[in-house]
């Protein structure tokens, strides 16, 4: 969620929740206004009919104003009320047709020497007709407050915060490799300052060390495999002379291999060195049914040797948008895994489709397996490997936001790559 719609949010949780706890207490508190000055009225109503008792010494005088006031009624009673008494009860209103409420008033008068309760009532529909159009009113307001507030925040949060987003957006877009320099916006707001200054130092530090890494590798990669190279020419030489015994053919050929598998640690260190500078930023649609094939043909004579079987079911639409030198190194070092590993006269297993791609080899489990990815991570020192491959393999899934799995079921060794 965007920081200003998380901002707006809790504004308009808070509004709604004021709005549900403060409506009940309003209207309460209005009703319970209304009804206290009812009341008054009502004891005003006894005040005039004190005044009117003097007038009325027969029943016939009694009636006539009964049919003149009919908010009054005299009960007989023979005992005096002990105390006055307020409270609401539904009556017939002719006027309005229906049974509405009243506000009625009990209280003790004497009359021509005989003891009455006297009660006095008021409909209760013009006060609660009121109490809703002010309660109607009220909404009405705290709504358009709530909405205006809503709409202000947001415009101002839109006029504080767009320099942000323009930074983030700039961010988005900018690529370390490239010799741009990186403009951000300048804001009013000095926080926003400061953090474009500090983004733009921090940018040129890493351009900067991005650039010596880079030298460094390009040097590295340079000044290691030219005198790897001459080593290995000038033993060729000395391996094809007549004057060697067998004891010094034997060792001529262990330092050949020995710097073999120096050249390829060198190759795999650099190669994870540019990987881990993100030097392989070139995206292109690659197809994998292609570079699988590349890849089987280049150990089409370990595959020999070892009588390995390979099946492949590679779909038509094998095309992933990706760098082609990463994919090949990741292709290409799973099946040599897979090939290295194989048991003799085993199989090799590969599915591959535009989602997901898999390879898996017959072989026997491993000691270490939640080991597998580490690098120099070897189940036997005798293997020719360089105990980079795999840990390759994880980078560059890492890189490319791949997710990588392995398991190991019915004697398989088995990796899962989802694109």
């Amino acid at each position: 969620m965007k920081l200003l719609n998380r901002t707006i949010k809790h504004y308009a949780l808070f509004s709604v929740l004021l709005v549900l706890c403060c409506t009940p207490f309003f209207y309460f508190t209005i009703q319970k206004l209304f009804v206290s000055e009812m009341d008054k009225v009502l004891v005003a109503h006894k005040a005039d009919f004190n005044q009117s008792m003097q007038y009325l010494k027969t029943d016939e005088e009694l009636r006539l104003y009964h049919l003149m006031n009919k908010e009054f009624t005299l009960i007989p009673q023979y005992k005096a009320l002990k105390k006055d008494t307020f409270f609401t009860e539904n009556f017939y209103d002719s006027s309005e047709a229906e049974t509405v409420p009243h506000r009625v008033y009990h209280t003790h008068v004497m009359l021509n020497g005989k003891s009455y309760t006297l009660e006095v009532k008021e409909s209760l529909v013009s006060t609660r007709g009121l109490i809703t159009a002010i309660m109607g009113v009220q909404a009405v307001m705290l709504l358009l407050l709530i909405a205006g507030l809503v709409l202000i925040n947001r415009a101002l949060s839109h006029n504080v915060w767009d320099p942000f987003y323009a930074i983030l957006e700039r961010l988005k877009k900018y690529q370390i490799d490239q010799n741009q320099a990186l403009t951000l916006p300048h804001s009013s707001t000095a926080e926003f300052r400061d953090l474009s200054n500090a983004i733009n130092q921090l940018v040129t530090r890493n351009h900067e060390s991005y650039l010596n890494q880079k030298e460094f590798t390009e040097n590295a990669s340079h000044e290691m495999q030219t005198p790897l190279a001459i080593s290995r020419a000038k033993l060729e030489l000395l391996a094809q002379t007549k004057e060697l015994t067998k004891e010094q053919a034997d060792l001529v050929g262990d330092l050949l291999n020995a710097i073999d598998r120096l050249s390829r640690l060198t190759r795999n260190l650099l190669l994870l060195s540019k990987i881990e500078n993100r030097q392989f930023l070139e995206i292109t649609d690659v197809d994998l049914r292609t570079t699988i094939s590349k890849c089987l043909e280049t150990y089409s004579q370990q595959i020999k040797d070892k009588s390995l079987n390979v099946k492949s079911q590679i779909a038509s639409d094998a095309v992933l948008s990706g760098n082609l030198t990463l994919l090949d190194v990741l292709i290409g070092n799973l099946i040599s895994n897979a090939v290295r590993h194989g048991t003799m006269g085993g199989e090799i297993h590969i599915d591959c489709s535009n989602k997901m791609l898999v390879i898996a080899n017959v072989g026997e489990p491993l000691a270490q397996s939640h080991k597998i990815f580490q690098r120099f991570q070897r189940e036997s020192r005798t293997t020719q490997g360089s105990g980079l491959g795999l840990s390759l393999v994880k980078k560059i899934c890492d890189i490319s936001g791949y997710q990588i799995s392995y398991s190991y079921q019915d004697k398989k060794h088995s990796f899962k790559i989802v694109f």
